[in-house]
């Protein structure tokens, strides 16, 4: 599968600015993830304590965990962020996936619709 990029609005914590970021669809992510001086920078906190989390190389780290506000086609929800190192990569993982309704579409690399199952 080739790489799926997308923009996502992330909004101030105090709702008074809404900031565009591309970022990669990371469908082997359970959670997007930022850098922390981004999320910061924004108003957000870390509302979890560290947490013990694995990487795709197989070796485990901490990482910090905090609600986030965001954005996509009109529709504002929050989700779960890792607060990431400065350098990180800016992730859209599988929980901003679902919770947007959204899938991959691993053929023409964007991200599509999918139908509510209960």
């Amino acid at each position: 599968m080739g790489e799926v990029r997308t923009m996502l609005g992330i909004w101030a914590a105090d709702g008074s600015e809404l900031q565009h970021i591309d970022m990669r669809v990371d469908t082997g992510a359970s959670y997007s993830q930022l850098p922390g001086k981004l999320l910061r920078d924004l108003g957000w906190v870390p509302t979890f304590p560290r947490l013990l989390a694995d990487l795709a190389d197989g070796t485990q780290t901490t990482v910090e965990l905090g609600e986030v506000r965001i954005h996509y086609n009109g529709a504002d929800l929050t989700r779960l962020f890792v607060f990431g190192e400065d350098n990180c990569p800016k992730l859209l993982g599988s929980d901003t996936l679902q919770g947007l309704r959204l899938g991959v579409d691993p053929v023409n690399h964007r991200l599509i619709n999918v139908a509510v199952y209960r």
